[in-house]
């Protein structure tokens, strides 16, 4: 005795696919047996209800999309912030357990790498953000240094 199986049948039925498999249902069924109207109706409701579970996917999908590239531009927008400072940074991911070495550099420009995730440009190399140790502060040197130039240009104006 054959048995059919639904698992064999593919979920990407179209809606045109389905209504001529309905009429064919239709033209084919025993004239002295009809099948019951309400069973008609039932298919048609619950194939309306996979379309319209189709349509939510693709559209929580597009959504997910868009909040995907959404945080890929804040990542962006902040990694951008740190062009010109020095960070430290490790010279490998702390997830893979081996010893890191901390490094410094002064960030020269952002990335997105294929993959989807944002590095910073350190001498050339793309530096992971997630391995961001700290942010050097660098405007207190420059600070001083122009507190410090400004005082010797006076003290040389007033000779």
């Amino acid at each position: 005795m054959a048995t059919s199986s639904a698992s064999g049948i593919s979920s990407e039925i179209s809606m045109d696919s389905f209504l001529t498999l309905f009429v064919t249902q239709l033209k084919n069924q025993n004239p002295l047996d009809p099948t019951d109207n309400t069973e008609f109706m039932s298919q048609l409701a619950q194939f309306s209800t996979l379309e319209q579970e189709q349509q939510q996917t693709k559209y929580l999908a597009s959504i997910n999309s868009v909040d995907t590239a959404s945080l890929q531009l804040d990542q962006i927008t902040m990694a951008s912030s740190f062009i010109g400072k020095t960070i430290k940074y490790s010279s490998n991911d702390s997830a893979q357990g081996q010893g890191n070495e901390t490094l410094t550099g002064l960030v020269e420009g952002v990335k997105l790498e294929k993959d989807g995730t944002v590095s910073f440009l350190i001498d050339g190399k793309s530096v992971p953000i997630s391995y961001l140790i700290e942010v050097e502060d660098t405007s207190i040197t420059n600070t001083t240094t122009l507190a410090s130039t400004k005082t010797l240009s006076k003290a040389s104006e007033k000779k």
